[in-house]
């Protein structure tokens, strides 16, 4: 492994840290594509979930027991489901239309935030959309690795505090990359090899991990809503130019 794959690799391990302890993994769209740069796309992908782990173990360390439990009751199944589903039609679903509405769908969503401000859909936030949002994470995660919007467009809808809206989705996409992390080893596209590179690279996750919190601690509720819709509106536009 070169120098400069290296840095690449250590420079998208921080941000995901950054990512997850600070803006709910709202940055793990651009995750892929980055190591895309010096990786061939399945060794770029494989990488990903294990640093994403890692990532996923410091937040929810950071933000212990400042989840709602009985909301991740009801969307971890929905994420699950979505996963199935996704491995059931992947050779029926066209990539680039599931990234045209997802993008379509965050860039709608992220505008009526921004103009119009962070009122509650009520739709968006009932069981209902529960089911459907947490089920549409899991199926865009595991076809297009963008499972942030959706939950992210849910929780937004929920009015959730920071702490409340980052420790949920922490243990939201923990959960759900354990349950990608078992399908990936069972297809063999995850061995023990992309452990052993990801393991070095540790201490930026940590790193990242405390900007992160160092980041959102600093934000009030306000803030952080009209944050996390801007980061919506950048990832629509950007799945919509990559569709």
């Amino acid at each position: 492994m070169d120098l400069m794959t290296i840095i690449l690799i250590a420079f998208v391990v921080f941000v995901t840290g950054v990512s997850k302890s600070g803006f709910a993994g709202a940055l793990g769209v651009f995750a892929v594509p980055l190591l895309m740069l010096k990786l061939p796309a399945t060794q770029a992908i494989a990488l990903m979930l294990p640093i994403l782990i890692i990532a996923d173990i410091f937040s929810v360390k950071s933000y212990w027991m400042k989840w709602d439990s009985k909301l991740l009751y009801s969307l971890i199944p929905g994420a699950v489901m979505g996963i199935l589903i996704a491995h059931a039609v992947v050779s029926y679903v066209s990539i680039s239309h599931l990234k045209i509405v997802i993008a379509a769908t965050c860039i709608i969503f992220s505008l009526k935030g921004l103009i119009l401000g962070n009122s509650k859909w009520t739709l968006l936030s009932s069981k209902a959309g529960s089911l459907f949002m947490s089920s549409l994470s899991g199926f865009s995660s595991t076809l297009v690795h963008a499972g942030g919007p959706p939950l992210m467009m849910y929780l937004s809808a929920k009015g959730f505090s920071p702490k409340k809206f980052i420790a949920t989705a922490s243990v939201f996409f923990a959960a759900m990359n354990v349950f990608k992390l078992l399908g990936f080893s069972v297809l063999g596209i995850l061995t023990l090899s992309e452990f052993t590179t990801a393991l070095p690279f540790l201490p930026f996750a940590l790193w990242g991990n405390q900007f992160g919190v160092f980041l959102q601690v600093r934000v009030n509720k306000v803030t952080f809503l009209r944050l996390i819709n801007a980061l919506l509106l950048l990832i629509g536009l950007y799945t919509f130019c990559s569709s």
